[in-house]
């Protein structure tokens, strides 16, 4: 889409990215300060039983004496509470600039089917994931101010572009060279969708959400593109669709907001909808398994407890290799992906 951020929108938004990434420059002194106060982080979950209380209880006694903590604590906090207004503001003063281009990409390959009769689980409803205002249908464009103005002006920004690339990695990463037919899980607004159609152009590509405002994004991503993706709003826990039908089904960031329980659903669905000799694939935030020290802790602390999502210790001290192996996947592989061990990918193969 060709259009221009207005001004106090442009500002706004580099002011959050600037702030990020000064701010994140208080981490390494503020754990040097607890390192000089006697406190140290663990090294692995079971070093201290995954009593996460005690340990940030522990931690916080300790690191809420250091000023850089405490304007770290300060600038973070604001940013998780403000990112998302931040966002819809900016939506709001380019209004009339976006609707109609908006409006144009509702037409084209793409196909999307909503389903207004669809119950959605308890622990998704309403819930502003991510500390994101409104949650993921929380505007009448929220699948563009996230997908958009939050992941590629915000997120992607501070990230310094490596975003797009871990997913296409992701999707190279399954053991599956030319898949026919591919489903995706919780697609959002459409990322990982155009990874997977960059990787295996060729392949027929299912997507699906919960999120009405999402999968519209994901449509105009794909019709801008003249990608030919077929859309489905549906739970990835009981999706409707009918058995052995895909060759590839796969997900990018979602596990971690889903509890245990409905992660364990959606790994025997994927199972279910997989052809005989089908490849499953889950690429996702780190495990605990693969953090130490002072990254343990930020990782639990600032996801956990600060970041909005209510499931993120539940998913990352959880073995998917084991779950995956219950739902009957063989050759299953869980591990750290890449230089930095990120993201964390899981796959398995139906029996043939």
């Amino acid at each position: 889409m060709d259009y221009q951020l207005g001004q106090r929108g442009r500002a706004s938004i580099d002011f959050l990215i600037d702030l990020r990434l000064v701010s994140n420059k208080l981490e390494p002194p503020a754990e040097q300060f607890a390192a000089d106060s006697g406190f140290k982080f663990p090294d692995a979950p079971e070093t201290f039983q995954n009593d996460f209380d005690s340990l940030h209880k522990e931690a916080l006694a300790v690191l809420n004496e250091s000023s850089d903590f405490r304007v770290l604590s300060l600038c973070r906090d604001w940013m998780l509470d403000q990112h998302g207004q931040i966002a819809m503001d900016a939506f709001e003063e380019i209004r009339e600039q976006l609707v109609p281009q908006l409006g144009a990409l509702a037409s084209g390959s793409v196909s999307l089917a909503l389903d207004e009769s669809l119950s959605l689980p308890g622990y998704w409803d309403g819930y502003e994931f991510h500390r994101s205002s409104g949650g993921w249908d929380g505007h009448d464009y929220m699948g563009f101010v996230h997908g958009e103005l939050i992941h590629f002006h915000m997120v992607g920004r501070s990230l310094a572009g490596v975003l797009h690339a871990q997913r296409v990695a992701a999707a190279q990463a399954a053991p599956v060279e030319a898949p026919g037919t591919i489903l995706e899980m919780g697609c959002a607004s459409g990322q990982f969708t155009q990874a997977l159609t960059e990787v295996y152009p060729d392949a027929s590509i299912t997507a699906l959400d919960l999120s009405p405002r999402q999968l519209e994004q994901t449509m105009r991503r794909g019709n801008e593109q003249g990608f030919d993706w077929t859309l489905l709003q549906a739970n990835a826990e009981d999706t409707g669709l009918d058995p052995e039908r895909f060759d590839l089904v796969c997900s990018y960031a979602m596990f971690h907001e889903l509890p245990v329980q409905a992660a364990t659903a959606v790994l025997h669905e994927k199972f279910r909808l997989l052809k005989p000799g089908g490849v499953m694939l889950m690429a996702d935030v780190k495990s605990y398994s693969a953090h130490r020290g002072a990254q343990l802790w930020n990782a639990d602390y600032w996801n956990q407890v600060k970041g909005g999502d209510p499931f993120w210790r539940e998913y990352a001290t959880t073995d998917f290799a084991a779950l995956a192996a219950d739902a009957g996947f063989t050759d299953v592989s869980w591990g750290g992906h890449g230089e930095h061990a990120y993201p964390f990918i899981l796959t398995g193969r139906k029996p043939s």
